[in-house]
């Protein structure tokens, strides 16, 4: 199975819906430019930019909020992965299959060496009884050749002699193979129980970096509510304020110098609100790619661990 490599995701099903984005983004910044340069004069003009404009900030508000909407779906999806008790349960509990496979493949590795510890010790106690049967079979053939053993003494001798550096060549190598296989064990149980707790590790660091990215996915999730909230509350103002001004147009002409100052402010949250919005996707994307990196990285640690 294929890892999942972190990047930007794809933000547009085509390359014909890219363009027809960039057109339209091309549209606006061109109305927006237009709008910005016609100055209006007198009460009435201003009344009908006031008209004029109110419909495309509202539209431009409405999109605003439909995206961060679109966002805070995604995050809430997000934490809702994250927050699921059942797949963090899952994912820990096939670490955990993976250390008990590697522990009980170290156990059945000093299983073996016991065996062969316990073969070896076998070897040595049939070597001790040779040894003696051959004794007791030197003392009847002397006791029955006592009458020659002036004869045979000095092929007894010899015979002794090899007797007796067979058995302390047996007896030496017997001791090197037996002090070899205690180092293996003690090799074997080393690394057993270095496996185990850079096992134990990981499981806390995916542990630890679970719950900062649950951390880091709330506060984004709040930065982009507060912002849509903003946005709307916005809107919510100029819509009354637009009322408040048809009503009183040709008795108060100096408020539609606030009115524009008001609407200069509002183009300034709401680009304010975009910017939060952008910083909002870039986080959640950068995350993203955290989690992809983090899945990897375990799955190619238990993929080694194995």
């Amino acid at each position: 199975m294929g890892e999942n490599k972190p990047g930007r995701p794809r933000v547009y099903a085509s390359d014909a819906d890219r363009v027809r984005a960039y057109r339209e983004r091309q549209k606006e910044s061109a109305a927006s430019a237009a709008a910005a340069e016609t100055v209006p004069t007198d009460p009435a003009e201003a009344a009908t930019a006031l008209a004029q404009v109110l419909p495309r900030l509202q539209q431009e508000a409405g999109g605003a909020v439909a995206k961060l909407s679109a966002i805070a779906e995604q995050i809430t999806g997000a934490v809702g992965i994250l927050g699921d008790p059942a797949a963090l349960d899952s994912y820990l509990r096939r670490a955990q299959v993976t250390a008990d496979k590697a522990r009980a493949d170290a156990a059945q590795e000093i299983e073996d060496l016991r065996e062969q510890l316990a073969a070896a010790l076998d070897d040595r106690a049939n070597a001790d009884a040779a040894a003696q049967a051959a004794e007791a079979e030197t003392a009847q053939a002397a006791s029955a050749l006592a009458d020659a053993r002036r004869d045979h003494d000095e092929q007894l001798h010899t015979l002794r002699l090899a007797h007796q550096q067979e058995l302390a060549d047996l007896a030496a190598e017997h001791t090197e193979v037996l002090e070899r296989w205690r180092q293996q064990m003690a090799t074997a149980e080393t690394e057993h129980q270095e496996k185990v707790a850079e096992q134990q590790r990981i499981i806390e660091g995916l542990r630890n970096r679970v719950i900062e990215l649950g951390a880091e996915i709330s506060a984004v999730r709040g930065d982009a509510e507060r912002a849509a909230a903003a946005a709307e509350a916005t809107l919510g103002r100029l819509e009354s304020d637009l009322t408040d001004a048809r009503a009183a147009i040709t008795a108060e002409r100096t408020r539609a110098d606030d009115y524009r100052d008001e609407l200069a402010t509002s183009r300034a949250e709401l680009a304010a609100a975009r910017t939060q919005t952008d910083a909002a996707k870039e986080r959640i994307e950068e995350l993203r790619g955290e989690l992809a990196e983090i899945r990897g990285s375990a799955a190619g640690r238990n993929k080694s661990g194995t």
